[in-house]
C-alpha cells in the first residue's frame, strides 16, 4: 500500500467517508532530532479521522478601521485524532496514536499524541509574505491518551510536501530546545467489512 499525497488523501476520503462502510486512514510519523533521538508513531483510524472542518492554525485574522475582521474564517478539510479515543474510532482496537522513542538509550518509551493536518489554502499572491498555500500539521503530546488527559507539549508545522511524504522541520516534541526533522506519510482507502 503506497503513501498518497494530501490532496489526494483528502479528495479520497470526501469521495468515499459516507459511503458504506465508510473508510480507513493510516498516519505514520516519524521525528528524529538533533540529539539523534528517533521517535515513530502511527495512527490507524476509521473514518472519524477525517474532518470536512478542521479550523486553520493562525488564521491571520486582522481589522480594518472601523474594527470589522478581515481575513480568512472558514474550516478546512482535513484528518486529525483529536477527541477519538474509543475502540469504535480506531482499527483493531489499537486506540490512539503513540509515539515511541527508538533509539536504544530510551528503548521501551512511549507517549500519547493527538495529530491533526489540514491543507491552508493561502493566498497564491502572497505566498511570499507567508500567506500564501500550504500545508499545516499539529502534533501534540498528552499527559494521557484522547479524549482524557492534557496537552503537555506541542508543535505546530508548516511542512513541505515530496511525493507521498510530508516533511517538516520544527522543535522537538521530547526536548523543545532542539529542532528536529518530521516525516509524515498518509494513507486513505476503502474499509473492509
Amino acid at each position: 500500500m503506497a503513501g498518497m499525497t494530501l490532496q489526494e488523501a483528502l479528495d479520497f476520503a470526501s469521495t468515499h467517508v459516507d459511503v458504506d462502510p465508510g473508510i480507513e486512514v493510516v498516519v505514520l510519523i516519524s521525528m528524529h532530532d538533533e540529539a539523534a533521538v528517533l521517535s515513530v508513531g502511527e495512527a490507524h483510524g476509521y473514518s472519524s479521522m477525517f474532518r470536512r472542518d478542521l479550523p486553520l492554525l493562525n488564521w491571520g485574522m486582522g481589522s480594518i478601521a472601523d474594527g470589522r475582521p478581515v481575513g480568512r474564517r472558514e474550516p478546512v478539510p482535513g484528518f486529525s485524532t483529536r477527541g477519538l479515543g474509543g475502540p469504535a474510532d480506531f482499527l483493531d482496537g489499537v486506540g490512539p496514536s503513540m509515539l515511541g522513542v527508538g533509539n536504544s538509550s530510551a528503548s521501551g518509551t512511549s507517549f500519547p499524541i493527538d495529530f491533526s493536518v489540514r491543507r491552508d489554502p493561502g493566498n497564491p499572491w502572497m505566498r511570499y509574505l507567508g500567506r500564501g498555500p500550504s500545508i499545516q500539521i499539529e502534533i501534540e503530546q498528552r499527559s494521557a491518551p484522547s479524549p482524557g488527559g492534557t496537552v503537555t507539549a506541542g508543535v505546530q508545522l508548516q511542512a513541505s510536501q515530496d511525493s507521498s511524504l510530508l516533511r517538516a522541520v520544527g522543535p522537538s516534541l521530547k526536548d523543545p530546545a532542539m529542532n528536529a526533522s518530521y516525516t509524515v506519510t498518509l494513507i486513505a482507502f476503502r474499509r473492509i467489512q
